[in-house]
């Protein structure tokens, strides 16, 4: 159980890291065009009273989620490394709390992401090895594994 639990955290750390590199590259386009169309040649551009109300309309809509998904995606840059370190303890039988950490930030990870978008594939893998990392963090003893 110990190496389907390291698989499946090295599964969801590659995953993770792709939506850390798109939430980052929304998080910047989506604070790029708030950022220029508060610019000073977004203000001196002949825009009509509509397209003007069109881009406060828009300005509100984002509001501060361009950073907020720029954090959300170093959070998950983050995970990924915690997740396959936590995977090589998982293969190694080694650090327990170090795994219960890396699984209970595999399921965060899963449940922001979850709030954020809709439920997926994606997020049940993530879900899944952090379960299965904190019952086997839980159940290592002193002693060594037997060789599977």
């Amino acid at each position: 159980m110990r190496v389907a639990a390291g698989v499946i955290l090295i599964i969801a750390a590659v995953f993770n890291l792709l939506a850390s590199l798109g939430y980052l590259a929304g998080g910047a386009a989506t604070t790029g065009v708030s950022n220029m169309a508060n610019s000073e040649y977004a203000q001196t551009q002949n825009l009509t009273e509509e397209q003007k109300a069109e881009m406060e309309k828009f300005q509100d809509e984002v509001g501060g989620t361009g950073i907020g998904f720029m954090a959300f995606g170093v959070f998950l840059l983050v995970s990924v490394g915690i997740l396959i370190a936590g995977a090589v303890f998982l293969f190694q039988n080694k650090k327990p709390q170090f795994i219960m950490v890396a699984g209970g930030m595999a399921i965060l990870a899963e449940v922001i992401g979850i709030l954020i978008t809709n439920f997926g594939v994606t997020n049940t893998i993530g879900l899944v090895g952090g379960v299965l990392a904190i019952i086997c963090a839980k159940s290592m003893g002193g002693a060594p594994a037997p060789a599977e």
